[in-house]
């Protein structure tokens, strides 16, 4: 860092004094040329301002000069009282005298009658004004206001471009009060109505124009003249009125108002002059600057040797380590630390001129001691550590020692900087910490649960015991994360885990391996032990746990794989401790399974299934049976049902209960259920158009597909295609499903309903229902399940539930349908419940659609 005495100045430099001179010197060149181009600017903006205000008053006398002939044709109508028997001998007269004039017309109460010259102008006769689309805007406003108007420019009937002028005739009627006569009318085309005011000699003086107006209806600009379609550069603006409205002549030059030659040639004038007055500068100042140099580098060097000083001692100043002179032999021989108080355990007088070994543990003496040597020997030495014991903290301290430069003959001395290292150490542990443990529960994670179940696999094969293998997963702990929060979620599984290790022994092992799952290891543990820990944690996690306010219950479902007896290695017995904990789950959760061969056979035939139903539609598997419903009060059939069925030519037949839920939850149910829908809607058309007496297509919507966003969409896109009206297609969903998001399905069933689409609730009576929300449900049916049916002759209970479907139904304004009807008995128990209609084998089996229409045209 180099320092000046406050007494001398910094010597001024020959480029910086020339710098500033050539800027001053080209501002002020630049001020003047500014200053006459902006003269140049205005003046000649001012010569095109005259020639546009000239030839502006040009066209506006010559425009005045072809109005006068309607004023000239007003004059006759009016002289005659309405009546011009020799209009188009005096019309013929009139019109050399009008210059740019091409047409004289009358139009008595707004119909064209007269046209002279009528060569050319057959198509205008019998024209009616106040009618015509093009003209009528106009011509009501002029008879409304009684004033002369002026149109265009605009497309003649008789071809070209031309303006209209157009002025309302008001005569005397009987009772002295002015009438409506007609309009006269006069037509000039466009070039010659402009020929007096000269617009193309502007050309010849360099100058571009634009004459144009402002359409007073649509308030857009329309040319009436140009030299050129381009925008103009600036331009004079001259506006006149005509008839309702104004006209306006712009004029600018071609290349602009800039003289660019002029400009440049002025620039590099004023240019070469600062660049002279610079140069100027610079040698009166150089001499200068020289003699002030010499006398500032003797300042300077002095300043340098004062500003090392000062830049080392702050440098050991900022050095937040201890640093020590020592000799080979480990001896104190000087210390520089702001923080030598706080980082030694004595002051530092009580170090100097003793060695390490006098100070230091043996082994920390030691680490000092072969650093020392290290850096004698290769100039540096880096990184040793050693230890040192506290009362509050064990404390590490990490070397760096270099060799100093000594006279020949002197003892070797070095630098020594011990760094104090409470943090870097700790956060090793915390990162060892983090990487096999889980942050929030402290538990070991997959990576330590995967070491140590390898470790006890090997135990066990060693020792030939026994080994269980837990997976737990905490039931419906996704809805207190949903309602309650993250927050409320996380204090809960901290609660559930120390349960969990409350219960096992010491060389077991609880592991989280995320969200809300488990993995427990016991080594040397048998069935019957397994089962014990299984129940106890069934007795210990299903307890309340208190949070903040809320008092909340969890139950668990476990499943339990075991060594050697249901595999060998890690990722069989994972594999199937997870099949029996997805049984355990399936058999009402809240219980623990153990892994068995026929759990094994049904998730593979799960899994044989969702690959095959992934090609079941491609491969044209898939089809349609449908049975007929019944209506109790007409004996006629007025709709079927629509029922998915699968043949598979190595699976054979599969039920829809097997493969309906592995659609949903491989999510093919998207795919599927939009083809049942559209094959059931046109099946549904295709009746119609053989003449079947009107009925209702019922299809079943799975919980996915009516969650599905797009839903509504999906229904009128595939009516439209099969062309079927929505009110013979009816949507069935279960209760379950509608109740799942209330709020949510009433929104969807009033978009159906406002589609005309139909919604019944299939299912009725097995869930939860909510009378608060069935009543505001858009449905048109309630469908009585079967299991109510099935006993209906013989459980007073279900008939007492089927009644009570039947009058709630009625009392919504619903109809209700029983399924699953199969005898006669059963039947006239529902008809005399008040049952709308029906459908069983007692009627028809489900039939595909080419068996099924012999009985539907039998009972239409």
């Amino acid at each position: 860092m180099l320092t000046t005495p406050a007494s001398h100045h910094k010597p001024t430099q020959p480029m910086r004094v020339a710098g500033v001179v050539f800027l001053l010197a080209a501002v002020l060149s630049a001020g003047l040329i500014w200053h006459q181009e902006r003269q140049r600017r205005e003046h000649a903006r001012a010569e095109v301002y005259t020639l546009a205000q000239d030839h502006a008053k040009a066209a506006r006398e010559q425009l005045d000069r072809a109005l006068s002939a309607i004023y000239a044709m007003a004059a006759l109508v009016q002289q005659g009282r309405g009546q011009v028997d020799n209009f188009d001998a005096v019309a013929a007269r009139m019109l050399p005298f009008y210059p740019g004039v091409s047409v004289l017309i009358l139009a008595p109460g707004g119909v064209i009658r007269n046209a002279v010259p009528l060569a050319g102008n057959e198509k205008a006769i019998g024209l009616d004004l106040l009618k015509d689309p093009v003209m009528q805007q106009e011509a009501q406003r002029a008879r409304s206001t009684g004033q002369l108007t002026l149109a265009g420019p605009l497309e003649l009937r008789q071809g070209g471009l031309g303006l209209v002028a157009r002025l309302p005739i008001y005569l005397d009627n009987a009772q002295g009060t002015p009438e409506f006569w007609g309009f006269t009318n006069v037509v000039m085309r466009f070039p010659q109505t402009l020929e007096s005011a000269h617009l193309p000699s502007l050309l010849q003086r360099g100058l571009d124009y634009k004459l144009w107006r402002v359409n007073p209806e649509t308030r857009q600009t329309q040319i009436i003249a140009e030299s050129q379609s381009a925008p103009l550069i600036e331009p004079v603006i001259q506006g006149f009125e005509v008839p309702n409205g104004a006209w306006s002549l712009s004029v600018a030059p071609r290349l602009g108002w800039g003289d660019r030659a002029g400009l440049a040639g002025k620039t590099f004038i004023g240019l070469l002059f600062s660049w002279l007055l610079a140069y100027l500068a610079k040698l009166l100042t150089r001499q200068r600057a020289y003699k002030i140099n010499l006398e500032q580098q003797v300042t300077e060097r002095t300043a340098e040797i004062q500003a090392s000083e000062r830049q080392l001692s702050a440098t050991l100043d900022a050095i937040p380590d201890l640093l020590f002179e020592m000799d080979l032999n480990g001896r104190y021989l000087l210390c520089h630390s702001p923080r030598a108080a706080d980082l030694l355990d004595a002051p530092v007088q009580a170090l100097l001129g003793k060695t390490v070994s006098e100070v230091l543990p043996p082994a920390a003496a030691e680490v000092v001691l072969q650093a020392l040597k290290q850096a004698h020997e290769l100039g540096l030495a880096h990184g040793q550590q050693f230890e040192l014991a506290s009362p509050e903290q064990d404390r590490w301290f990490e070397l760096s020692v270099a060799r100093k430069a000594v006279s020949a003959g002197q003892e070797p001395r070095f630098i020594v900087i011990s760094r104090e290292i409470t943090e870097r150490k700790q956060a090793e542990k915390d990162i060892q910490k983090l990487a096999y443990f889980d942050a929030l529960t402290s538990l070991p994670n997959r990576s330590l649960l995967n070491d140590r179940i390898r470790h006890a696999l090997s135990e066990a094969d060693r020792r030939q015991e026994s080994l269980a293998l837990m997976f737990l997963d905490l039931d419906h702990f996704k809805n207190i994360n949903d309602t309650l929060g993250h927050g409320v979620g996380d204090q809960l599984l901290v609660a559930l885990a120390a349960r969990m290790q409350s219960v096992v022994r010491e060389q077991d092992t609880v592991a989280r391996l995320g969200g809300d799952e488990f993995i427990l290891l016991l080594p040397d543990t048998g069935s019957k032990g397994a089962a014990r820990v299984a129940q106890k944690l069934l007795q210990t996690i299903s307890l309340p746990v208190q949070i903040g306010p809320h008092e909340l219950t969890v139950t668990p479902s476990m499943g339990i794989a075991q060594y050697p007896r249901d595999g060998d290695d890690l990722e069989t017995l994972s594999r199937r401790a997870d099949i029996a904990m997805y049984r355990a789950k399936q058999s009402g959760r809240n219980g623990y399974q153990f892994y068995t061969t026929e759990m094994q056979l049904t998730t593979d035939r799960a899994l044989q299934i969702e690959n095959a139903l992934r090609r079941a539609l491609e491969r044209d598997q898939l089809r349609l049976h449908y049975q007929p419903q019944l209506s109790l009060s007409t004996n006629r059939i007025v709709g079927v049902e629509a029922l998915l069925r699968w043949q598979h030519p190595e699976l054979g037949q599969v039920a829809p209960a097997e493969f309906i839920a592995i659609a949903e939850a491989s999510g093919q149910i998207q795919g599927i259920g939009e083809w049942v829908l559209r094959t059931a809607a046109q099946q549904a058309k295709q009746w119609r158009d053989l003449g079947l007496a009107p009925m209702t297509m019922s299809v079943n919507l799975s919980a996915v597909q009516f969650r599905h966003p797009d839903l509504p969409e999906l229904v009128a896109r595939i009516l439209a295609e099969a062309q079927l009206p929505p009110q013979f297609l009816e949507l069935e969903l279960t209760e379950g499903v509608a109740l799942h998001d209330p709020l949510g399905a009433i929104a969807v069933m009033e978009h159906m309903h406002q589609q005309g689409v139909k919604i019944s609730i299939d299912d009725f009576g097995t869930g939860y229902s909510s009378l608060s929300y069935l009543k505001r449900f858009h449905a048109h049916q309630l469908k009585i399940d079967q299991s109510f049916v099935r006993d209906i002759t013989d459980d007073p209970e279900d008939l007492a539930i089927v009644n009570a479907i039947i009058s709630m139904a009625h009392s919504l304004g619903m109809n209700t349908i029983a399924e699953g009807v199969e005898t006669q008995a059963q039947l006239t128990l529902l008809r005399a419940q008040g049952c709308d209609e029906v459908q069983g084998y007692f009627f028809c089996r489900p039939q595909p659609p080419e068996e099924l229409v012999a009985f539907l045209r039998a009972h239409s």
